[in-house]
């Protein structure tokens, strides 16, 4: 029983990393800029393809008989990928000067960072506590 609450808590710790690092990387390439896409979302040749963000979930995994079995982060692309900006001066510019940043929030994204963050230490807190739990019963014993 335990080892299936560490596993559990370790699966919501990794899974916290993952989402921070994602977050971290939208962060990273938010000032970064590309051409604006074509209606199939080429780019023409020279040019840069712009950033595309990703949104992050948690979701559960389930075994075979529908118990639970710790969690695992989902990437999406976030949707619209870019917001157009106007910069005549980019190679990446297009006839009316606009070139694609990527549709990055920084005030979402560091609440999500936040909320990340904060998931992760739940997390070895359970483990830490597991642990204490089973060195007083290992005692008791001794």
């Amino acid at each position: 029983m335990s080892i299936g609450s560490i596993s559990t808590a370790l699966s919501g710790a990794l899974t916290q990393t993952q989402r921070l690092a994602g977050s971290a990387n939208n962060v990273a390439n938010q000032r970064s800029t590309g051409a604006i896409p074509a209606a199939d979302g080429s780019v023409q040749p020279g040019q840069t393809q712009a950033f595309q963000p990703q949104s992050f979930a948690q979701t559960a995994v389930t075994g075979p008989n529908g118990q639970g079995q710790g969690t695992r982060v989902v990437a999406r692309p976030t949707t619209p990928a870019y917001i157009p900006e106007y910069q005549p001066d980019s190679p990446n510019a297009n006839a009316e000067g606009l070139v694609a940043t990527p549709n990055v929030d920084p005030v979402t994204e560091r609440v999500d960072q936040i909320s990340s963050l904060r998931a992760f230490q739940a997390n070895l807190a359970l483990i830490r506590t597991q642990d204490e739990m089973e060195r007083s019963a290992i005692d008791s014993l001794a």
